[in-house]
């Protein structure tokens, strides 16, 4: 499958696969939190779209555009171009997907900035001619930054019609047996684990986590029989514009 992303000007924003690494991930000791792998997982599903300049904008609380004052070396690059604190980012690509795949298009997965919050949009570009951008909500008045460099926004594929298609249907744990039997081994393995860490325990201790759904197995040994992923790098963009 291919995402065809096509520049609209000669120099556009970096557009990479996006990393495992988190500075506040890194910043643990032992970097414990890459342990979590559902985080790294999402930390690298898709590509992100990197600032070329220095970006600070900063909201007085008022509900005009004139209330954000941007200062960005490109001028177009980040402005103030709706309402109610709104920051908008260009993206310089029009992305175009496979028939029946749409863009998802959030923030940095797992990328934290005070004071603002990225917004999520589904981009039908499968037939979209033109550019999106990404926009961030200042949650208070206040001042944020940005250096050239850093990821603004990230981008992966979903089916256009698949949500629609799934229906959810809640039921008792006990409808399952096999399914409750592991839940219930995985609660009393767990608890068991927690236990003799809070009591010391140097095998706990020396362990510090379960690695269960690292590996993709059952609290009782045996491998899950579904796909488990527990590694994932995207592909590197290819660039195949004309000097």
């Amino acid at each position: 499958m291919i995402l065809e992303v096509y520049a609209v000007r000669d120099n556009p924003q970096p557009l990479v696969a996006a990393p495992a690494a988190r500075d506040w991930m890194s910043e643990f000791p032992g970097r414990h939190a890459y342990r979590c792998l559902p985080l790294t997982i999402a930390n690298t599903y898709g590509w992100q779209v990197l600032l070329p300049v220095d970006v600070v904008a900063e909201w007085n609380g008022g509900m005009g555009q004139e209330d954000i004052t941007v200062a960005c070396e490109h001028p177009l690059q980040a402005v103030s171009n709706f309402q109610r604190g709104v920051l908008t980012f260009d993206i310089g690509y029009v992305f175009r997907t496979p028939p029946g795949y749409h863009l998802l298009v959030s923030g940095p997965a797992n990328v934290f900035r005070d004071g603002v919050a990225p917004m999520t949009a589904i981009i039908e570009s499968d037939w979209l001619p033109y550019t999106f951008t990404a926009n961030y909500q200042f949650t208070r008045p206040g001042k944020a930054v940005w250096k050239a460099g850093e990821p603004y926004a990230q981008v992966c594929l979903v089916s256009a019609t698949l949500q629609e298609q799934v229906q959810p249907v809640i039921r008792h744990i006990g409808a399952n047996p096999e399914l409750e039997k592991q839940h219930q081994l995985w609660r009393d393995k767990r608890s068991d684990f927690l236990g003799r860490l809070a009591a010391g325990d140097e095998h706990a201790i020396t362990a510090a986590w379960q690695k269960d759904y690292f590996r993709g197995r059952y609290a009782d040994g045996s491998m899950a029989p579904a796909a488990h992923t527990s590694k994932q790098r995207m592909k590197i963009p290819i660039d195949e514009r004309v000097a």
